[in-house]
């Protein structure tokens, strides 16, 4: 049973395809059988994902790999199939949960659009997209999913594509992404040629044989320079790919302009697929940063400047959706910095917990959109708690949960990371507490201006469909629970951490509620613990009581504030940077390259080489019969003359 289980596991991803297909070509009439169709598919996966998760996990001997001949050129050989393990399982359940719950609430949020079947068609190709770059055996097979997830983002993030202000975020999120997707694809060239002979029987570029790939190139001294330098350089183009798609600086800017998309795909890109695309990524290639510790420390430091710079950027915006887009620039931060830390295990976990209390909580901002009658300013807000106290109660446990309060599952999987970078990198564990107490303050911030005081829009606000609130409340059950599987509370220990981890050492006999209080008294336990306090306290003063902290800052430090509210300027930089150096730069380069090389060598060179030479030839061309007789007897003649010299 468990066999046919793991064999047939493909079918998770192929069912949304089938899904998307059906709907594009047969069904786009009907928003019944669209809604059923998608809903249905994800459903199948998340039932299927669930009993692979529950398999791997009762029987860590049954991976399955599957890999079938697809290009075979000379010695290029190009493998697909599927791979199947603890990682695979683990994202198979939080990309269909997520999914599911999405496609749902989506019934609710968009039952007036017009778009209805395509979003729904959209989605559940997205979900395929992803499903499939999960199921991955090789770098060659991630990179075509990952490309498909870009296609299906911008699809999204544009999907209300007659409106300016979606039809320029779709198009910036798919060039932003074009970057870091050529140093990926850059990186994986310089591995695949850097490693060529290793792969002569093997499935080219494999998870699986990545370690001996690396070992095998660097003791054979193929790799080119020094060998350590080579797999950095390497290394740190395959992470632009991962920079991109996970949105850490300086390639983050794309990801609060997506929130033009409709919120269910906020939700959806934000929490499950295409941003967790880029941590999932170095998590598989962590063989390649283990063998290059200058890279790995690159990751480390971009993911903590990414946590704490997104961070102060969140704490001065108005728009709900904008507020949590930084958001999740910062956490992913946190995942990045924990994997560049070697805290392989608390990246992936703050990755699961993240995904169901951010999905939860864009998707509590969707409800108070509808509720407000599509108002966004959280200025335009406030006092919703009386009439829509479903997406009241379940916001506040999304926004405890990402601050990190005590027995949330947030408060676990951070702290994890905190407790690592505290081992490992003293400074970077300054950064991520800084950016708990900032975290805290954003967050409470969103919770008091939306749900606390008096109502001060204009609209006439209400509570939502059940279609909508019923995937908050069990998303809410979920932000509160999940996180105990890598705590010290149940039986066993950290059983995260015991079924997914790259080699770190951890204490899985110890639990119960005496270590915790144990871990907690520590430094490094404290620190996180006081920079929720102060921040959620500053938050409620400020929010609250009415404390003018905030319009002191405005009003005195009016340079920092603009700072933050304009979002460091980085947009208005590389238009800078785009506008002034590279376009005149090309424009340049482009007319020597037309007039000097194109017109001046090649147009006007050939033509001055032709007339001259036809110049000289044409005193041959004469009219004179007896002319062209001497010249052929004497043609005749050399040649006869060759060959005889030719014979002797």
């Amino acid at each position: 049973m468990i066999d046919q289980i793991l064999k047939y596991s493909w079918l998770i991803a192929l069912v949304p395809l089938l899904s998307a297909l059906l709907i594009i070509l047969f069904f786009n009439f009907s928003r019944k059988i669209s809604a059923f169709l998608s809903i249905g598919a994800v459903a199948y996966g998340l039932i299927h994902s669930l009993y692979v998760l529950f398999a791997i996990y009762t029987n860590p001997e049954k991976h399955i790999e599957l890999n079938l001949p697809w290009i075979n050129a000379g010695t290029f050989k190009l493998f697909v199939g599927y791979l199947v393990d603890p990682l695979c399982a683990m994202m198979l359940v939080v990309v269909c949960s997520v999914s599911f719950f999405v496609q749902v609430y989506t019934h609710g949020y968009m039952k007036d659009d017009p778009g209805y079947s395509r979003f729904y068609a959209y989605l559940s190709l997205f979900t395929f997209s992803m499903l499939g770059l999960v199921f991955s055996t090789n770098l060659f097979q991630s990179y075509i999913f990952w490309e498909l997830v870009g296609v299906c983002s911008y699809l999204l993030i544009g999907f209300w594509w007659y409106k300016p202000t979606a039809a320029y975020a779709c198009t910036k999120a798919f060039l932003v992404n074009r970057i870091g997707d050529a140093g990926l694809l850059i990186g994986l060239l310089m591995l695949y040629f850097s490693t060529q002979g290793f792969w002569q029987d093997k499935t080219t570029l494999a998870f699986g044989e990545l370690k001996n790939a690396i070992d095998f190139a660097t003791n054979s001294h193929i790799l080119p320079i020094v060998g350590i330098v080579s797999v950095t350089t390497i290394a740190l183009f395959v992470l632009m790919g991962p920079m991109a798609k996970s949105a850490q600086f300086p390639l983050h800017v794309w990801l609060p302009d997506a929130m033009e998309g409709p919120t269910p795909i906020s939700a959806l890109i934000h929490a499950a697929t295409m941003v967790a695309a880029g941590v999932y990524l170095i998590a598989r290639c962590y063989p390649l940063y283990i063998a290059a510790p200058v890279a790995m420390n690159i990751v480390a430091w971009i993911g903590g400047i990414t946590a704490i710079f997104s961070a102060t950027i969140a704490l001065s915006q108005y728009d709900i959706k904008r507020t949590l887009a930084y958001s999740t620039c910062s956490q992913l931060g946190y995942m990045v910095m924990a994997l560049g830390l070697g805290a392989y295990s608390a990246g992936l976990f703050h990755l699961m917990t993240h995904a169901f209390f951010k999905a939860m909580l864009f998707l509590c901002s969707g409800s108070v959109i509808i509720g407000c009658h599509h108002e966004q300013d959280m200025r335009h807000m406030g006092g919703l708690r009386k009439y829509m106290p479903i997406t009241a109660t379940t916001c506040l446990i999304g926004v405890l949960a990402i601050s990190g309060f005590p027995f949330m599952s947030g408060f676990w999987s951070k702290d994890m990371i905190l407790a690592s970078a505290w081992e490992h990198n003293k400074p970077l564990f300054i950064v991520g507490s800084v950016t708990a107490l900032l975290t805290a303050f954003y967050m409470f911030r969103l919770y008091f201006m939306t749900f606390h005081g008096s109502y001060r829009g204009h609209a006439h606000p209400h509570e939502t469909t059940p279609a909508i609130t019923i995937p908050l409340i069990l998303l809410a059950i979920l932000s509160i629970f999940i996180g105990l599987i890598g705590s010290p509370l149940i039986k066993g220990g950290d059983k995260f951490s015991a079924f997914i981890s790259y080699g770190e050492h951890h204490a899985h006999h110890e639990w119960g509620f005496n270590v915790f209080l144990k871990e907690l008294m520590t430094i490094q336990g404290l620190i996180p613990l006081c920079a929720f306090v102060v921040g959620t306290l500053v938050a409620w003063l400020v929010y609250q009581k009415g404390l003018p902290i905030n319009k002191f800052i405005q009003n005195n430090l009016k340079p920092i504030y603009n700072l933050s509210f304009n979002k460091w300027y980085v947009d208005e930089v590389y238009f800078w940077i785009l506008n002034k150096i590279i376009l005149p730069a090309y424009s340049v380069g482009w007319k020597f390259i037309d007039k000097v090389v194109v017109d001046g060598i090649f147009v006007n060179g050939s033509a001055l080489v032709v007339s001259f030479v036809g110049g000289k030839l044409r005193y041959i061309e004469t009219g004179r019969g007896q002319l062209y007789v001497v010249v052929i007897f004497g043609s005749v003649l050399f040649a006869l003359l060759f060959l005889l010299t030719r014979l002797k």
